[in-house]
């Protein structure tokens, strides 16, 4: 399968350049959106990044933008009014107080769909937590991160089954592009029979076990965690995940396998 990176923007770094960033909300309708583009085109305001959000029902969709106007003479009091009045709505722009570089300081909670708040951590931030609860706790640190997401796992398979009206095989599958969609890896469903118990999930890329390439040993905890608390919920019984292949060790990818309890 084809994937491809995706920028999720709340976080701009663009060095030594002016940029700034914009709140502004437009009607639920075809061609909205791009009004209010126009407006920033015509004043020659180059887009670096923009992330705009609307279910059908929504009378008006959010858009946040972060943009670069180097070198322009920008009077924002004008843009804003004319922002104001193509969009219907309140305009708010923001500019950095370091040159080249700000955070999505308008937006507040994150949420990656309506009633579900989320959050974003930096892969380097997660690699040293859990780098650092192995030097404070030595081996003691894989049960606890095993047990810490274990509970995550039984939470998502129980909240998208009744989101989804989903059950078994069709649950899973939904339920393991989380992993992709989240940034922890990708995940490849290889055999699924609940009644023989012959589950095989394989990984690519988890951001836990490249911590530890070059160890010599599986080292998924946190990630086999959470997928076991997954299938136990989805399967009704309490079994956990075992790691049989893993990048740490030098495999091309990390697999699992499942047992019951």
């Amino acid at each position: 399968m084809i994937v491809f990176e995706r920028y999720v923007p709340w976080m701009m770094y663009a060095k030594d350049r002016d940029i700034v960033e914009f709140y502004f909300t437009v009607p639920n309708k075809p061609g909205q959106l791009k009004k209010a583009l126009e407006i920033l085109a015509k004043y020659g305001i180059n887009i670096l990044s923009i992330n705009a959000y609307s279910l059908p029902d929504w009378e008006r969709a959010p858009v946040f933008i972060f943009a670069d106007y180097t070198g322009i003479d920008i009077d924002f009091k004008s843009i804003k009014s004319e922002l104001r009045l193509v969009t219907g709505s309140e305009v708010h722009i923001r500019k950095p107080s370091t040159r080249g570089f700000m955070m999505d300081e308008l937006a507040f909670p994150l949420y990656v769909f309506p009633g579900v708040r989320s959050l974003i951590m930096l892969e380097r931030d997660f690699q040293e937590m859990i780098k650092g609860l192995y030097e404070k706790l030595s081996e003691t640190a894989a049960v606890f991160l095993y047990h810490l997401a274990y509970s995550g796992g039984k939470f998502l398979a129980e909240y998208l089954s009744k989101k989804l009206n989903l059950r078994g095989k069709d649950l899973l599958v939904e339920t393991l592009k989380v992993y992709q969609a989240g940034g922890w890896g990708r995940v490849k469903l290889v055999r699924y029979n609940p009644y023989s118990m012959e589950i095989v999930l394989r990984l690519y890329n988890s951001i836990e076990c490249k911590i530890f390439r070059g160890s010599g040993r599986p080292a998924s905890q946190f990630i086999r965690g959470h997928i076991s608390g997954l299938l136990t919920k989805i399967l009704g019984k309490d079994v956990r995940a075992v790691e049989t292949k893993c990048i740490a060790k030098g495999d091309l990818y990390c697999e699992f396998s499942v047992e019951p309890v």
